[in-house]
């Protein structure tokens, strides 16, 4: 094999590696031997079928989260699984007890936006369910009953399956300020599964160099 063949077949191996690691969402490597990771698996309920919800700026969800401290956990979030549902993660956490509340379906208030990009005519929104926007308001669903996780060290654990019916106010056709908004008559939690660990499973696959140490710790067979 020649240099220029060697070099392009390696160049072609490193754009193979690079496209597949793109496939997994970005985290951060654990901090230490004890830190732990939680997991939810979320959709939106459709005639009975679990589908993904499409998170944007103007109109987003996010688990409501709350810490041994009372304090909200930020978590991630992965779309664009071809074969799944919305997931949400939180990683490096401490050991401890964790409370699961709700959703929030956070959306962009249209009234709010010129004081936004005040000096800034090109500004952008963005989802940020945990930042608390000037242009955000926040909803939150709960659920019926809280549910409790005792966070071990060393682990990544799940908060379980939900899934949320909805409907906006006015959608793409409303013209009002808060189109975005979700009906709260029309909009309620309706799946509820702790003990389901399907999404542990879904994700043991994934191994990128960082996933590869948080799958470590996640004690579960791949789907």
């Amino acid at each position: 094999m020649t240099k220029s063949l060697q070099l392009l077949t390696a160049l072609l191996f490193a754009g193979i590696l690079g496209a597949n690691a793109q496939l997994f969402p970005k985290v951060s490597k654990p901090e230490s031997n004890e830190a732990s990771m939680l997991v939810i698996q979320f959709g939106h309920t459709n005639d009975g079928k679990l589908e993904t919800i499409t998170n944007l700026n103007f109109s987003g969800w996010a688990p409501a989260v709350l810490n041994a401290n009372g304090e909200i956990v930020p978590f991630r979030k992965y779309d664009a699984g071809a074969d799944f549902t919305n997931i949400y993660y939180a990683e490096n956490l401490a050991a401890g007890t964790y409370k699961l509340v709700g959703f929030y379906h956070v959306y962009i208030d249209y009234s709010k936006l010129d004081e936004m990009r005040k000096g800034d005519p090109d500004k952008m929104t963005k989802y940020a369910p945990y930042e608390n926007l000037s242009y955000h308001v926040k909803q939150l669903f709960p659920l019926q009953d809280t549910v409790t996780v005792q966070l071990e060290a060393n682990k990544v654990m799940t908060f379980g399956t939900y899934a949320v019916k909805y409907a906006w106010v006015g959608g793409l056709a409303g013209t009002t300020d808060d189109r975005w908004k979700a009906n709260e008559e029309k909009t309620e939690v309706t799946t509820s599964k702790p003990d389901d660990n399907t999404v542990l499973r879904y994700i043991k696959t994934w191994a990128t160099p960082a996933w590869k140490k948080w799958n470590a710790k996640n004690n579960v067979s791949p789907l």
